[in-house]
């Protein structure tokens, strides 16, 4: 049985919501709220709340910004809201230009659905890409570097966590708790669909921990493509 629009509009608010607590919660001086949710049709984005960017500060200063972008629609069964598209973006603004990109596209086609672009230049990188025939050999971020595809990816709260830890940006008090709690929450969502795409690997891990698992009758099949694209 398919959720009704109801039902996936309460999946979207609940994500919203999620999305700019998090946000609210580890960095600092970000619009109130931070997201909004532009909804068109049957998907639903959310983006900053002013459609563009948020503040990244160090030291108090304004250095960069972020982008955010995730969209929804539901899934195959038409029960669950999925991500269908995410990108978050560091961007400098000294010139405006990305710095990092990790993108995510459900149906990407031939290249890895999860990913990151790096936007810089490593001259022995270009020449190995000249030299094996690569079409774009001086621009690294032509690079999709995968990352854990469909399931596995990484999340906003691993984002966040690498604009704190790694690039030293401003944090607020508390930050770490929010983001390991929402990591959490995500893995789970992310073991629960695994679970439905091998739901036999599922049930033999469980009875091997001492539960009782039957069957159903038919026994669903499973749905490996998540599992074996890049």
């Amino acid at each position: 049985m398919s959720a009704t629009p109801a039902d996936l509009h309460q999946q979207v608010e609940e994500f919203g919501r999620e999305t700019a607590g998090l946000l609210s919660a580890t960095l600092p001086n970000l619009p109130v709220p931070p997201v909004r949710i532009l909804v068109h049709e049957n998907r639903s984005i959310i983006l900053p709340a002013d459609g563009k960017s948020l503040p990244l500060y160090a030291g108090g200063q304004h250095l960069a910004d972020m982008k955010i972008s995730i969209a929804c629609e539901p899934d195959s069964s038409g029960k669950w809201l999925a991500v269908e598209e995410s990108t978050y973006n560091l961007l400098a603004l000294l010139d405006r230009t990305p710095v990092l990109r990790i993108h995510y596209m459900r149906n990407q086609g031939s290249r890895p659905s999860a990913h990151v672009h790096v936007h810089g230049h490593r001259g022995a990188l270009s020449h190995l890409l000249s030299q094996a025939g690569h079409d774009s050999p001086h621009d690294m971020s032509s690079l999709h570097i995968p990352v854990g595809g469909s399931r596995y990816r990484p999340c906003l709260e691993d984002f966040i966590q690498f604009l704190i830890c790694e690039c030293k940006f401003d944090s607020k008090d508390g930050w770490k708790a929010h983001v390991e709690e929402g990591r959490e929450r995500w893995r789970c969502r992310q073991a629960a669909a695994v679970t439905r795409d091998v739901p036999e690997e599922a049930a033999r891990v469980l009875r091997e921990l001492g539960y009782t698992v039957e069957a159903p009758n038919p026994v669903p099949q499973p749905r490996s493509i998540a599992l074996r694209s890049w």
